[in-house]
């Protein structure tokens, strides 16, 4: 496959953008090739987006928690929808939330589910024909827990090794497993250091939140009688493994602990303003050595999934917190691409156009954004997303000319709406 003529942003260090033809042989990035022509004159090709914090789970839940924060949000509409998920929901969500990625560009996640369906979402993961990381959450404590989605600590664990079988390196390596212990306040401290020594184990990526909200905070501290972050230190969850979500309120200690376990964070700023948890200091943790991946959350509280749209708002906050010039347009589509493909440890394989790696590519159509100015600029500050017009995975098209390949667009939303409607009631919040 080729794709000629385009402005190729590679994303690669000391690569400025420029003309020129980009060659895929079978699923990676090569020196050239034939077959199949994709005319790109005039577009932005570049690397898909690697959002390193998604729940496909909440995504019918779109519009039904609001003016909440965090805690509230959780035990009063979270934790009750997603205990009255079942088959036909998980498909529906996940089908919505993947159809709301693939076309707007990103083709990478790390996904943290709820604490059962997590074959569902393995299916329709691999059926999408998107990358993804993904886990079942791990929930073995917790106060406003519903009861059917509390486990035992047993339980939680071999759960997650049933799924770690079946679906770590499904579709020839698309899809992995991440262990997922929610937080420290719904996970018991044996829970926790057995996943990190599971995770060590069977190296394999943990995923978590930490340092989101300040009450979320004291509540740990109180808990744990230990700063969020020296709790995951202490229980052998902070590690090179590691992608924690949010991060928005860490103390200087917990920032040495931070770099010193080399965990990554994952910055999801539409999320945390919608909550009003905060904003995370990007500059502060990237200029200690932690690398910073960008998310958008679940759609319950950011309500798109558009990963152009939180490298925007990243680049917003940062210079609003430091001034011009701290979160540039490239800054952050570095971060949204390259940045996300270190924090899931796959950036040997995406995250840059270069020969040998995968083809997950993105084509723009700059007469779809607004704005003008260098490509960067234009993408990130123009609505990056509107402008996606093919997106390839693998070097297979999963959406082309602004068309999803692999997923029915109406069917698919007619059926989260209907979902949607049969959930609040199984639920009892309708």
């Amino acid at each position: 496959m080729k794709i000629t003529g385009g402005t190729v942003l590679s994303l690669k260090p000391g690569d400025a953008p420029v003309v020129r033809d980009v060659f895929i042989e079978g699923d990676r990035l090569a020196d050239h090739a034939g077959g199949e022509t994709i005319d790109a004159s005039g577009c932005y090709v570049m690397p898909g987006l690697v959002q390193t914090h998604i729940h496909l789970v909440q995504t019918i839940f779109r519009g039904l928690a609001e003016e909440l924060s965090l805690l509230e949000w959780l035990r009063d509409r979270i934790w009750p929808l997603e205990a009255a998920h079942d088959e036909r929901s998980f498909r529906a969500t996940a089908r919505l939330g993947l159809l709301d990625l693939l076309t707007t560009g990103t083709t990478t996640i790390l996904d943290m589910g709820t604490t059962h369906g997590g074959e569902v979402i393995g299916e329709e993961l691999v059926a999408s024909g998107i990358r993804a990381r993904f886990g079942q959450a791990m929930m073995d404590g917790g106060d406003g827990v519903p009861a059917s989605l509390r486990e035992t600590t047993g339980d939680s664990l071999h759960k997650s090794a049933r799924l770690v079988m079946k679906w770590n390196e499904a579709a020839d390596g698309r899809i992995g497993y991440a262990y997922a212990p929610r937080f420290a306040l719904s996970c018991t401290r044996e829970l926790l250091e057995a996943v990190a020594a599971l995770a060590k184990m069977n190296d394999l990526l943990i995923h978590t939140h930490s340092n989101e909200d300040p009450t979320e905070r004291a509540a740990i501290e109180a808990f744990t009688g230990r700063s969020p972050i020296a709790y995951l230190v202490e229980t052998g969850i902070a590690s090179d493994h590691t992608v924690a979500a949010h991060g928005v309120h860490i103390d200087d200690a917990e920032l040495v602990e931070v770099r010193q376990s080399r965990m990554s964070v994952t910055h999801c700023p539409t999320s945390n303003l919608k909550l009003g948890a905060g904003i995370a200091d990007v500059r502060r943790l990237v200029g200690s050595r932690v690398i910073v991946g960008l998310g958008a959350d679940g759609a319950a509280c950011n309500n798109r999934l558009d990963g152009f749209e939180e490298a925007r708002m990243a680049s917003l906050l940062a210079r609003n917190l430091h001034g011009q010039g701290t979160l540039t347009a490239e800054g952050a589509l570095l971060m949204a691409t390259r940045e996300g493909a270190r924090a899931l440890r796959l950036d040997a394989e995406i995250g840059t156009l270069e020969v040998g790696k995968r083809g997950d590519i993105v084509v723009l159509d700059p007469e779809r954004l607004g704005g003008g100015g260098a490509p960067a600029t234009r993408i990130v500050f123009g609505g990056g997303g509107r402008g996606v017009r093919d997106v390839l995975v693998d070097g297979t098209l999963l959406v082309r000319d602004g068309i999803p390949m692999t997923l029915d667009a109406a069917d698919v939303r007619a059926k989260g709406s209907e979902a949607q409607a049969v959930l609040l009631k199984r639920a009892a919040l309708a």
